[in-house]
């Protein structure tokens, strides 16, 4: 039976809740750092230390797995195109392809790891490191900004984006934003095309959606430049700095050539660009959608 308690009882001893002592709940979902800036919306990817799922629902806010976050529209909108058109899946076949490509991957999760350590608070570090780096709890284990729960699992384009543009190294993520900088590439090169012989906006749009919108020039990236670190015998893909490798175009595409030369940005170049890559994401949306992204409101952190 439930003890009865009366009202000159001494009230209950709070329990012990490791949530409340690691986050602040007025902090939740609320960015703690700008990482990466774009012009037209001041931030594209921001440190938020407790926009974990524990604080949904009413329950106390909480250090969250994945501490790294796209907040530029138009890069979320293009990754999200990418996801819809299962890049997720090519990179897990390119991984059971190349040892090397998922060893790069498996390898990021320390970066990731050593890079939460400076980040976090001792109290924030000690939360996580229980909750989600747990040798004793396999089950809780998280690999990873996009916390996977196997190390080599693929999951979520804009978790691994977020962890680039954070600093982070990571090879599927690297890919992700020079696959954007390549399809912006190739726009530009369509519209002079385009001028020289004077085919109207449905023309083109057709031609580019033909091949920016397919899995296949995406496979072809990842292959091509793979094949770039093979050649140079570098000891990972970080070290392709300034390098130019051929992607193979599909036949009867717009460009009229067999390839395309793409010139490799590392991480450390990204933020200099100009224009910057939030402005090229929008490039490339407006090119194949024939009009700017609608505008959402609502805008939130997970």
């Amino acid at each position: 039976m439930p003890i009865e308690r009366t009202a000159t009882d001494d009230p209950p001893e709070a329990k012990h809740n490791a949530y409340a002592e690691a986050a602040d709940p007025s902090r939740y979902r609320v960015a703690d750092a700008m990482l990466f800036a774009c012009s037209e919306h001041g931030e594209a990817c921001v440190l938020c230390i407790t926009a974990g799922k524990n604080g949904r629902k009413g329950r106390t806010a909480a250090v969250g797995a994945t501490l790294f976050w796209l907040t530029c529209p138009n890069l979320n909108a293009i990754v999200a195109r990418l996801e819809g058109h299962r890049c997720i899946q090519e990179v897990s076949k390119a991984m059971a392809q190349h040892v090397c490509l998922c060893d790069w991957h498996v390898q990021s999760h320390d970066f990731y790891t050593s890079r939460a350590k400076e980040l976090l608070s001792p109290a924030q570090w000690s939360f996580f490191e229980a909750h989600f780096l747990s040798q004793e709890q396999p089950f809780m284990r998280k690999y990873g900004n996009a916390a996977v729960s196997h190390a080599a699992d693929m999951k979520c384009l804009h978790a691994l984006v977020a962890q680039t543009l954070a600093g982070v190294a990571n090879p599927v993520g690297s890919i992700t934003v020079n696959y954007i900088l390549l399809q912006h590439q190739l726009i530009s090169e369509a519209a002079e095309i385009g001028k020289a012989e004077l085919l109207d906006d449905d023309q083109k749009r057709c031609h580019m959606r033909a091949t920016l919108d397919s899995t296949a020039l995406f496979s072809s990236f990842m292959s091509a430049f793979l094949g770039a670190v093979r050649e140079l015998r570098c000891r990972d893909w970080q070290g392709l700095h300034d390098i130019h490798f051929n992607v193979p175009l599909p036949d009867g595409s717009l460009w009229r050539k067999a390839a395309v030369q793409y010139m490799w940005r590392v991480d450390s170049q990204l933020a200099a660009l100009l224009p910057d890559l939030c402005a090229r994401a929008l490039t490339v949306l407006c090119a194949l959608e024939g009009k700017p992204p609608r505008r959402h409101k609502k805008r939130r952190i997970n």
